[in-house]
C-alpha cells in the first residue's frame, strides 16, 4: 500500500511484505495458496489479493498450529490436480513436517514451498519481546538448510538473496509443470521488522500494556 513506510533489511534479508508481493506477481491470485501459522499468516492476510470468486488461502488459526502447511498443501495438490499450489512455511514449521516433501516428490504434485526463515521461533520470540521484559527461552534453535533438505527428498531448489532473484525463481516456478519446487528465504526478526499485527503495533506504540493470548 502507499502508506506503508519503507522496507530496510540487512543485505540477503528480505521484507516479508515484498516477498508476499513478488510471488503474487509471479503466481497470480487465482493460485491456490497454504501458509503456516507465524511469518506467513499476517504478510499474507494484509498483502495477497484473493479473488472474490472461492477461497483459495488456506490457513490455520488456532494456537500455534506449526507445521501445518506442508501437509496441508499436499492435501490442496491431490485436491486439485493439476494445479500448482504456493505453501509458505518457516524453517522451524518445516522442521515438524518436512517428511512429506517425501510425499510431494513421489506423487510428483505441483507445489512451490517457499520456506521463510528468520533463524528462531519468532512469535513466541517476538511475545518474550514484548510481555516478558525480553526473557528469551527456548526460541532459538539450531540453524536448518532448507536447500539441502530439498535435495535429501529429492527436491532442487535455491536461496534468494535479492527481491530480483527472488521474482526470477518464483517466475520459473509458476510456469513449471509437475514436481515441487523450493524458494529458501530469510526474512527479518520479528523484533526488526514487526509484521502487521496489531496488538503487536499498539503494544510498540505504547497504547497498550495486555498480552494477547498467544
Amino acid at each position: 500500500a502507499a502508506q506503508d513506510p519503507p522496507a530496510v533489511t540487512p543485505d540477503g534479508v528480505l521484507p516479508p511484505r515484498e516477498v508476499v508481493r513478488a510471488l503474487r506477481a509471479a503466481f497470480g491470485r487465482d493460485t491456490w495458496v497454504v501458509a503456516d501459522a507465524g511469518t506467513p499468516t499476517p504478510h499474507l492476510a494484509c498483502h495477497w489479493e484473493a479473488p472474490g470468486d472461492g477461497w483459495r488461502v488456506v490457513i490455520p488459526r488456532g494456537h500455534g498450529p506449526m507445521g501445518y502447511a506442508v501437509p496441508a498443501a499436499v492435501g490442496v495438490a491431490v485436491g486439485h490436480p493439476g494445479a500448482r499450489v504456493l505453501c509458505l512455511t518457516t524453517e522451524n514449521s518445516l522442521a515438524m513436517a518436512v517428511g512429506e516433501w517425501e510425499t510431494a516428490v513421489r506423487l510428483a504434485l505441483p507445489i512451490t514451498f517457499v520456506v521463510l526463515d528468520n533463524t528462531s521461533l519468532a512469535w513466541i520470540k517476538m511475545i518474550q519481546h514484548l510481555y516478558v521484559q525480553r526473557r528469551y527461552f527456548a526460541v532459538d534453535p539450531g540453524p536448518i538448510d532448507p536447500v539441502q533438505l530439498g535435495l535429501g527428498t529429492g527436491i532442487s531448489g535455491a536461496r534468494a538473496t535479492t527481491l530480483d532473484q527472488l521474482s526470477a525463481l518464483a517466475e520459473r516456478a509458476a510456469r513449471r509443470g509437475e514436481g515441487p519446487s523450493l524458494i529458501h528465504v530469510r526474512v527479518p526478526e520479528h523484533m526488526a521488522a514487526p509484521p502487521p499485527v496489531p496488538v503487536w503495533r499498539a503494544a510498540l506504540d505504547g497504547e497498550s500494556t495486555g498480552r494477547p493470548i498467544h
